[in-house]
């Protein structure tokens, strides 16, 4: 057993998201005052925020990111990227806010291919990931304390630029094919009539981060329905979805079936998971007018999207075509799989009878519900008896926009060494289950 960890709540007040504080203290101790209200209720997202309890000898399932032995290639690999001529000056110049003009091209032909959609009223913009667009594109679509449905559990990364809108997020529930379509209607059809109502629907909608979740096509089809109903935009956040051996049809390649002039759907790509996560590079594809003002609003802050980052992957997307891409997509997607596997194996070992999972066709997480052994609040658990045990995982209270307790903790698996570290970890966290249930007088 390893010795029980300091939890330094100097360093961190808090690694989740709690209720806005009314002052957050700046670096070096410089006075508050000088905070804006929005500055004051912005804090770190949970999974973030726990990276300082990541002390030798503590197991993390916190991490997410892609190791250093996944696959680099679908067939034929460059021995060098070469960058020249005209290219090479675009790569090391200001460019255009809406991203360079080769690699929007090469990515338009690949979501006509891959998503079904003629050309027509949409179009890509480049961003420095996929959050990056996002975060514009709330502000984009988002009035200050305006409602926004967000399917929950939510990936915790977004919740603090909506935070920073004051926007009130509407928890929609899901199910294990993520975001209910059902409960979607109950939320929408029991909306107050003299309160304004939410025109927006944010979803991750393969392998979910942290549900783990995919919706099926069916499911998606019966969400456009509902979002044809009550008129809504769905933004469409979808990072995993090519690591999924077979894909499946997205929001975007649907949303004509419903609305045959599109403009109802926002896809958010990412490079993070396929290529480099410090590339800091992703696409969003969707009507001309919003990624126009999101556009804008990369003209006032960054200017555009790395230039070099650009170039770099247009290069590799050139030499690979599309066929070489997807082909590269899915020997990733294949590699995630197999440390699935081998990573639910000794999950099942340990926590069978203790907790329950789904069990995901895409992405790298395992969305653990500790409610069978009796575990009412993942946070205490984490906090104190798994940490004094020497594991560290994401209690699912930073997942939900309210901060409400949860009986969930996520865990990734994507870089932790599965042969010591995950059988270690997951023993642990059985361990630290068992003396929570000791604690609360439950017999095993």
């Amino acid at each position: 057993m390893s010795p029980p960890v300091a939890l330094a709540d100097s360093a961190v007040s808090s690694p989740f998201p709690q209720s806005p504080k009314t002052e957050s203290p700046l670096a070096n101790g410089a006075p508050t005052c000088f905070l804006s209200d929005r500055a004051k209720a912005t804090q770190i997202d949970g999974i973030r925020g726990l990276l300082p309890f990541e002390t030798e000898g503590v197991v993390s399932f916190r991490r997410q990111a892609q190791p250093h032995d996944a696959p680099v290639g679908g067939g034929d690999i460059p021995p060098a990227i070469t960058i020249d001529g005209e290219d090479l000056d675009a790569a090391l110049q200001y460019g255009p806010s809406a991203g360079l003009n080769k690699i929007r091209k090469w990515l338009g032909d690949l979501q006509e291919h891959v998503h079904k959609r003629a050309p027509g009223n949409w179009t890509i913009s480049m961003g420095s990931g996929s959050q990056d667009l996002m975060s514009k594109g709330f502000a984009a679509l988002l009035n200050p304390g305006d409602p926004i449905l967000v399917e929950t559990p939510v990936y915790s990364g977004v919740l603090p630029a909506l935070r920073q809108l004051r926007a009130e997020c509407i928890e929609v529930g899901v199910d294990d094919e993520g975001l209910s379509a059902v409960k979607l209607e109950e939320v929408l059809a029991n909306w107050p009539a003299d309160k304004k109502r939410p025109r927006v629907i944010y979803s991750t909608p393969v392998g979910c981060n942290p549900s783990g979740c995919s919706a099926s096509a069916q499911r998606k089809r019966d969400v456009l329905q509902v979002m044809k109903k009550y008129d809504l935009l769905m933004m469409e956040d979808d990072p995993y979805y090519f690591l999924t051996v077979d894909l499946i049809p997205s929001y975007f390649e649907l949303e004509p079936e419903v609305f045959p002039n599109g403009g109802h759907v926002i896809r958010f790509d990412s490079f993070s998971k396929l290529l480099s996560a410090g590339l800091r590079l992703g696409y969003a594809t969707g009507p001309k007018d919003i990624l126009h003002a999101i556009d804008v609003q990369h003209a006032g802050s960054n200017l555009h999207t790395s230039s070099l980052s650009q170039a770099t992957a247009l290069r590799l997307l050139q030499h690979w075509g599309i066929d070489g891409f997807l082909n590269h997509a899915t020997n990733v997607a294949k590699f995630y799989r197999e440390r699935r596997d081998l990573f639910e194996a000794a999950a099942h070992k340990y926590l069978d009878g203790l907790a329950t999972w789904v069990s995901p066709i895409a992405g790298m997480f395992l969305w653990i519900d500790l409610s069978p052994a009796g575990v009412t609040d993942s946070y205490s658990l984490i906090r104190n008896e798994a940490l004094a045990k020497g594991v560290l995982a994401v209690p699912g209270q930073a997942f939900f926009p309210s901060g409400r307790t949860s009986t969930h903790v996520r865990v990734s698996f994507s870089i932790v060494d599965l042969e010591k570290e995950a059988p270690l970890g997951l023993q642990r966290l059985a361990e630290a289950v068992k003396d929570k249930q000791k604690e609360l007088g439950i017999k095993a």
